[in-house]
């Protein structure tokens, strides 16, 4: 199973996400809180998803980026969120 992560902008510098894992009778998990930066947003999803999962869908602004490795959103979350901005720009 491979959890899916929706990262949403909450004003100009201000990122949520929300952690989704499909598994039959499972909550589904509330927003967390409110971050400074994308790089900081994918860190903490990363992280709060810790060893449990080795990949992990990330859908940004409703648009689906791609599958990433849980070990990268930690490791190199500031040069993801410049990729994603780069080339994902919000309509």
């Amino acid at each position: 199973m491979k959890p899916l992560v929706e990262i949403h902008r909450v004003g100009t510098d201000a990122f949520s996400y929300r952690i989704r894992a499909f598994v039959a009778g499972a909550e589904e998990a509330g927003d967390s809180g409110i971050f400074d930066s994308l790089a900081h947003c994918l860190f903490d999803a990363g992280a709060s998803l810790g060893s449990y999962f080795s990949s992990v869908e990330l859908n940004v602004d409703g648009l689906f980026v791609g599958a990433y490795a849980v070990d990268a959103l930690r490791r190199h979350s500031k040069r993801m969120a410049e990729r994603i901005e780069q080339h994902y720009q919000p309509a």
